[in-house]
């Protein structure tokens, strides 16, 4: 399956932990942002056809099964740029009204009527609500622009409407939130009629704004609180018929995000726009990370050089193949991974077991109980044992 991730880098305010390409900016970059960005799907296009075998072999674009419009905020530009945005992406032969999955991020201040009925009219199944929490103190503690009144009534409005799947989001292990805070959230959040929750722990950037108030002893995170909130809050989502299909990522059967587990699953995707990350013919590639390079890169006729490549060979593949299956509830299957050349000795795996981290069910070899906490040290202990 190719995918297709449009990255749109504004945001109203950028929030004190964030380490995305995300820029404040006018509303007339927005009107910039869109005609480079038609200048680089073209650039994309001109190329693949280039390298087509045959002057009737269909476009990459064309191909596209699923389009995730991420960020950022997507859902800051205003109705008429959403809709240009669709209309580029449409005369660039991406096929809009029948991919199987379409999802665009939406923030609660900008979650409204108009930008909604935009995406709806323009092929778009699936929403994603930026909430982190509903406690009032600590999205001021965080910078977030949204307040919890925004972020129910965006919650309301699209869940109300109809043939469109939502996720929501929240944050834990905020500076200052308890465990109490953080299940109650949850408690909250998965009373409203959603399919998918998605929930991330605070990571901080010592070079973010949230990492150097922390350093200056101005807020503090308690560490301690991570393992039982992320616990506790898997087992809330579970009595509530949420799967963890992946680990931070729960649904109800048959509402996981298609989109994402293409990544997690190593399929190809597309992806445009200042710091975008892609994975096509093999190689994974990523486009200037700021504004302003990525605007030169583009102006520049997009030359390949300009981008940072990284072809996977034999190992690579091994190595992403070992971290992103574990990631998922389906896990890493022994069989495939002897295909690609290697394989993980039993008595590594045992040891793991032993200690409950890991299940053996033939060639499956998947995550259990504290296991998702502590995924890095498994998946580095599996791969320095490769055989």
């Amino acid at each position: 399956m190719l995918g297709l991730y449009i990255h749109i880098p504004f945001c109203k305010k950028i929030c004190d932990y964030c380490d995305f390409a995300t820029i404040q900016a006018p509303e007339r970059l927005y009107v910039e942002y869109l005609d480079l960005l038609e200048k680089e799907i073209r650039c994309f296009a001109a190329r693949n056809r280039a390298a087509a075998t045959s002057a009737a072999a269909p476009s990459a674009l064309s191909q596209v099964e699923t389009l995730y419009l991420g960020g950022g905020t997507p859902s800051i530009l205003p109705p008429e740029l959403l809709d240009r945005l669709f209309q580029l992406l449409k005369t660039a032969g991406v096929p809009l009204k029948t991919l199987k999955e379409a999802t665009l991020e939406f923030n609660p201040e900008s979650c409204t009527a108009d930008r909604l009925q935009v995406a709806l009219e323009n092929g778009i199944t699936r929403a994603s609500l930026g909430l982190q929490t509903f406690r009032p103190q600590l999205l001021t503690a965080v910078s977030r622009t949204h307040s919890v009144e925004q972020g129910l009534a965006a919650l309301n409005l699209l869940t109300k409407t109809p043939h469109l799947e939502v996720s929501a989001d929240l944050m834990f292990n905020l500076p200052g939130q308890s465990q109490t805070d953080f299940l109650k959230d949850l408690e909250r959040l998965s009373a409203f009629p959603l399919n998918h929750i998605s929930f991330y722990g605070l990571k901080v950037d010592p070079r973010s704004r949230l990492g150097l108030r922390i350093a200056r002893g101005e807020l503090s995170v308690d560490e301690d609180l991570y393992a039982p909130m992320y616990r506790e809050g898997v087992e809330l989502l579970a009595n509530r018929g949420f799967d963890r299909y992946e680990t931070s990522n729960f649904a109800k059967p048959g509402h996981e995000s298609l989109h994402n587990l293409n990544y997690w699953q190593r399929g190809e995707y597309l992806a445009f726009g200042p710091s975008a990350h892609g994975f096509y013919n093999g190689v994974r590639f990523a486009a200037p990370e700021k504004y302003a390079p990525w605007r030169d890169y583009v102006n520049a006729g997009c030359p390949t050089e300009g981008l940072s490549l990284d072809p996977i060979g034999p190992e690579e593949r091994i190595a992403e193949y070992i971290q992103l299956s574990l990631r998922t509830k389906y896990g890493l299957n022994a069989a495939t991974l002897a295909s690609y050349g290697a394989k993980i000795p039993e008595r590594i795996i045992a040891r793991w077991v032993a200690q409950g981290y890991l299940a053996q069910e033939g060639n499956r070899i998947a995550l259990v109980g504290d296991g998702w906490l502590f995924m890095d040290r498994v998946v580095e202990d599996l791969y320095s044992n490769l055989e």
